[in-house]
């Protein structure tokens, strides 16, 4: 993220932090139509006239924001490498790191579920989101171990089954933080670790 936004990368760590995070928190909670640049800048404690310097309009600061929030998948997506072959491990070895992002900054996670809100603005990232996934998508099911799951079932099926189930209940997830009724909780993660359990009591040997 160079060129357009040099000015705002010129700045102090701090500084650049300080309207990050105000920004994040304001868009977060109120979606990209009701947030308030006058918030963002009372918060961050810069004039409204410096942000619009640094971004030049509100939709430059929520796209800058988007691409601020997808560095931390795309990172993790190159450094990703599984220890075996056994396909829930893997999926757990995700979860764990989802979740150890949500503890360390829990703003940039808030922001990046919010995203699921604001489908009219975040379109133009579409592309590259699906092509994030895609490259999750390779990397889990490359080399997987067969001989882990069940004599009794083709392992091809066994693997399909699991993943339809789990993209169910992430689907499930994901349309109640659409619909703004749930977010990411503790709880929640107890539930889909206690799920990846339950699937290896099913379908492994």
């Amino acid at each position: 993220m160079t060129g357009r936004f040099d000015l705002f990368h010129a700045l102090d760590a701090e500084k650049q932090q300080r309207i990050l995070h105000a920004a994040m928190e304001e868009f977060a909670a109120q979606g990209y139509e009701r947030a308030s640049t006058n918030t963002i800048v009372q918060t961050a404690g810069i004039g409204k006239g410096m942000l619009f310097y640094y971004f030049g309009s509100k939709e430059e600061l929520f796209d800058f924001l988007c691409e601020y929030a997808m560095q931390a998948p795309a990172a993790f997506l190159q450094q990703l490498q599984f220890s075996d072959g056994d396909f829930l491990a893997r999926y757990a070895h995700i979860a764990q790191h989802k979740q150890n992002m949500m503890a360390s900054d829990p703003l940039l996670m808030k922001f990046y579920e919010s995203l699921y809100r604001d489908n009219a603005h975040v379109e133009k990232f579409a592309a590259r989101l699906a092509e994030l996934q895609q490259q999750m998508v390779h990397k889990l099911y490359d080399g997987l171990d067969f001989s882990l799951l069940r004599d009794d079932m083709p392992p091809t099926t066994a693997i399909q089954y699991m993943r339809w189930l789990l993209e169910r209940m992430e689907s499930d997830v994901t349309s109640s933080i659409k619909e703004g009724t749930a977010r990411t909780t503790p709880k929640q993660w107890e539930t889909y670790y206690a799920f990846l359990a339950d699937l290896k009591k099913l379908f492994y040997k």
